[in-house]
């Protein structure tokens, strides 16, 4: 007949008593024994005489101690960029990988590979949370005692120079050093800054705007003809270009055209569509500031001096950013005496 109850070879049945045992058994942890632990144990066996009489039997105890094994990690963050005369903050996690007590000095170095030679200094990640603050400026070189398993974290700030050209590079290296009884536990670890830079190019081209002329690096004009300029800005570099103004001076045996001063996106012609007409006559009527790149202000004096405030947030007063890859077209015209 069959069963009502719940046999062994019932499949729900052996798993619920495989997870119960799994559940009961220790869990191993990867944590080492710490220095100076002692770990003492002593045998037995029992026994019965021919009358079913119960006895024990004891070994000798052993003692073993554990003794000091110092090591260390460090972590590797990638390496990274920035810009002229900034610092670039890589953060950094020591972590005691051994069984004792240790403390570990901090040191790092600049340009041990590469030809440049940058500052590097170490700061104390006073938030502990791997993002550098601008308040975070305690200089450090020690982690203090770190219990095993114990961590530090900070920062090694690397500073490239004012001036520097883009792409420059320069390599850091950290030395984690243990001391006393510590000493053997070392770690290193290697970083290569980059240095960014915006680039400016200015292609000035011009036409003959009389003989209906095309744009080239070269023109011919006779007296009492008309000469357009085109300038195209172009940022080519890493990061953006700020405070941008442009200046083309006094042109000599050439009179500045009232009313010819274009800037915008447009490269073919200078009343094409993306262009704007300035206001040349140096009158500042409150407009707002350029919410594009190829945007700006600018004004002609009575000689012919042009200045041209480009770029983003650029205005009739100050130069504005060309972020990377951007292009703005400047044009004016003269007049041959």
């Amino acid at each position: 007949m069959p069963s009502t109850g719940i046999h062994a070879n019932n499949p729900k049945y052996l798993l619920s008593v495989f997870l119960l045992v799994a559940l009961l058994l220790p869990v191993s942890t990867a944590l080492a024994a710490p220095a100076g632990t002692l770990i003492s144990n002593q045998a037995s066996a029992t026994f019965q005489d021919a009358n079913a009489n119960n006895f024990t039997a004891l070994s000798n105890a052993t003692t073993v101690t554990v003794t000091s094994v110092y090591t260390v990690s460090v972590t590797s963050p990638a390496d990274a960029s920035g810009g002229s005369n900034t610092v670039v903050y890589y953060p950094y996690t020591v972590t005691n990988t051994g069984n004792d007590n240790n403390t570990f000095t901090l040191t790092a170095a600049t340009g041990s590979a590469l030809p440049n030679s940058w500052t590097a200094t170490i700061y104390v990640d006073a938030n502990n949370d791997g993002i550098h603050q601008a308040g975070e400026t305690t200089v450090t070189g020690s982690t203090g005692v770190l219990i095993p398993g114990g961590t530090y974290r900070f920062f090694v700030g690397v500073t490239i120079p004012l001036n520097t050209p883009s792409g420059s590079q320069d390599d850091t290296t950290l030395n984690v050093n243990g001391t006393g009884a510590g000493a053997a536990a070392t770690a290193q670890d290697n970083v290569v800054t980059t240095a960014q830079a915006p680039t400016l190019s200015i292609v000035k081209a011009a036409r003959n705007v009389t003989t209906a002329g095309a744009f080239a690096l070269t023109a011919n004009a006779k007296p009492n003809e008309v000469i357009e300029y085109r300038m195209t800005v172009n940022n080519s570099g890493a990061i953006a270009a700020t405070a941008v103004v442009l200046t083309d001076p006094d042109h000599t045996w050439t009179t500045y055209v009232p009313g010819t001063i274009y800037i915008g996106s447009n490269g073919a012609t200078s009343g094409g569509a993306g262009n704007v007409l300035q206001d040349d006559n140096n009158t500042i009527g409150g407009e707002l500031p350029c919410a594009v790149d190829a945007c700006g202000y600018a004004n002609a004096t009575a000689g012919g001096l042009i200045t041209a405030n480009l770029g983003n947030g650029a205005t009739e007063l100050v130069g504005g950013s060309l972020s990377p890859g951007s292009t703005v077209y400047v044009y004016f015209q003269v007049r041959v005496d």
